[in-house]
């Protein structure tokens, strides 16, 4: 029985949703909220994700960014914004479908089952100038080294290094990347240590600030050369 996460805000759409696939044979879970997602995301694995764009915490192109820091789950779209500019964001971003509403039920599974048949595609490499991003192998490979990162180490990396000057703080990256920890002290610990793999390397990979009381972001390599 394949494994669907519903991700909107509207109360009805979520169970009308979540009933019909029910009813089609699919285990439907759903989550009103982007952190609700994320944390669903963080415990249990999924075969298709259908995301709404319009949420109350996290935009749903934000956290589209944030689930591809740790799974290659296909997902669907599935929004009242239809400019072609949105369709061409949320496929650009990670998205593997766009659906806009109001839409119909049959369409919606049906692609789903497009999507299953299909498999996950390969995300495993993102290409940063000079620089690859190796989410296989966890690593970073540059012109003048290769940089080495634990699995919470690449999974911080690739939170904030997916929304480029965003604003994370403390509880925010505790919430996301150790949903069942009791000390939110390991942030800064694996915020230090992947600091200090990534010095001397600027110029290709960028840096990870942080800003009294707004939180910690990344800052790509054009704007950390220029000291940010």
């Amino acid at each position: 029985m394949p494994n669907v996460l519903i991700v909107d805000d509207n109360a009805e759409i979520l169970a009308v949703n979540s009933s019909y696939l029910s009813n089609e044979g699919f285990h439907v879970e759903t989550a009103d909220t982007g952190m609700k997602a994320i944390v669903c995301v963080n415990k249990h694995q999924y075969d298709c994700i259908v995301l709404d764009i319009m949420l109350p915490d996290i935009d749903g192109f934000s956290l589209c960014k944030a689930i591809r820091t740790t799974t290659d789950t296909p997902i669907i779209f599935l929004t009242c914004k239809d400019e072609s500019e949105d369709k061409i964001m949320g496929l650009t971003i990670g998205g593997d479908d766009y659906m806009t509403k109001p839409h119909s039920l049959q369409e919606l599974t049906a692609r789903i089952n497009v999507i299953l048949r299909r498999g996950k595609p390969d995300r495993q490499s993102v290409a940063l100038g000079d620089s690859v991003i190796d989410k296989e192998n966890k690593m970073i490979h540059t012109p003048v080294r290769n940089i080495f990162l634990s699995q919470k180490e690449f999974e911080l990396f690739l939170l904030l290094f997916e929304n480029p000057n965003k604003r994370f703080s403390k509880l925010d990256l505790f919430e996301v990347l150790w949903p069942n920890g009791n000390d939110v002290g390991t942030v800064a610990v694996h915020i230090l240590k992947l600091r200090r793999k990534l010095e001397g390397v600027a110029e290709y990979i960028g840096t990870i600030e942080n800003h009294y009381k707004a939180g910690y972001f990344y800052v790509p390599p054009d704007a950390a050369d220029r000291g940010g």
